[in-house]
């Protein structure tokens, strides 16, 4: 469980002992702001949250007309963690799973109050090829789950497939590599595809191609010869990882937008987080149904 805003959080320091009884008794008979779903509890250093229902009818200040409790003090830690947004669900979740109670409550930035009961989180794998590392992908997920997808509870691991040590690269005496990117390293590196070098016949024969198809295509089309090509298309390389699903990577075949392949969302090489955020919203939506 997780309040879609703070807005629908109601905070009241209270004196008597946070039984179900006792919160039932004092909640009975009062009114709450229309606004106000969950009630969030205080005595002490400890602490409860209660969902409430109230009277349908105008105004600003409603009766409550039913209680449920949602946690209770042995089951309830309050933490101040000054920089967490408490409208992120992942954000949330995952400091619920570093403190272990099933709910938390949080005060976090600009001192606002929610919490987060414990729920299964949406479960993703990141795949993609570096350097430069960290992957973007992951930076462009961490931005989607901080704000266009909010109220999704995702965790991630990450997969990266190191380009330096790709197979058939270690014995090539010669090597293009797609574009520049920081941390590449080769001691044959003699240039790169989206910047052709001058090659002689010899190294036209010789040369290595990291890339994919594309790559294949354009070395093709420069040098009128078919270059050894070594595979780094996430797509094609995510069979030898052998992940069980969700994954999300990414393609240079995808222009715009991303594509749902089974258990796989494909967004493009120079993705924005509208795709990235898209992309997950397809997939949760995909594996949920």
């Amino acid at each position: 469980m997780f309040p879609s805003h703070c807005k629908e959080v109601s905070v009241h320091s209270v004196q008597f002992e946070l039984t179900e009884e006792a919160i039932r008794s004092h909640l009975k008979g009062s009114r709450a702001y229309i606004r106000t779903r969950y009630v969030i509890l205080n005595r002490g250093d400890t602490w409860a949250v209660v969902e409430i229902r109230k009277d349908a009818m105008n105004g600003v200040l409603l009766p409550v007309s039913s209680v449920k409790i949602v946690s209770l003090p042995g089951e309830t830690s309050f933490v101040d963690e000054p920089s967490l947004d408490v409208l992120s669900a992942s954000e949330m979740g995952r400091l619920r799973e570093s403190v272990g109670t099933p709910c938390i409550i949080v005060r976090g930035k600009s001192e606002h109050i929610s919490f987060f009961v414990d729920q299964e989180p949406f479960s993703l794998t990141i795949f993609d090829v570096v350097p430069p590392s960290p992957t973007k992908l992951v930076g462009l997920v961490e931005e989607a789950l901080r704000s266009i997808l909010q109220d999704y509870y995702v965790r991630y691991d990450v997969i990266e497939e190191d380009l330096n040590r790709l197979e058939g690269l270690s014995e090539a005496r010669s090597v293009l590599f797609p574009c520049r990117a920081s941390g590449l390293d080769h001691k044959g590196k003699i240039g790169y595809m989206d910047d052709p070098p001058g090659l002689s016949p010899e190294q036209i024969e010789e040369v290595a191609v990291v890339g994919c198809s594309l790559s294949a295509r354009i070395f093709k089309a420069v040098y009128g010869s078919e270059g050894r090509l070594v595979n780094m298309c996430p797509v094609d390389l995510l069979d030898k990882v052998k992940v069980d699903g969700p994954v999300l990577t990414k393609c240079c075949k995808v222009k715009d937008g991303f594509e749902i392949e089974g258990k796989v969302a494909i967004v493009p090489w120079g993705a924005r987080v509208s795709d990235v955020s898209a992309a997950l919203e397809a997939l949760i939506g995909h594996m949920s149904s």
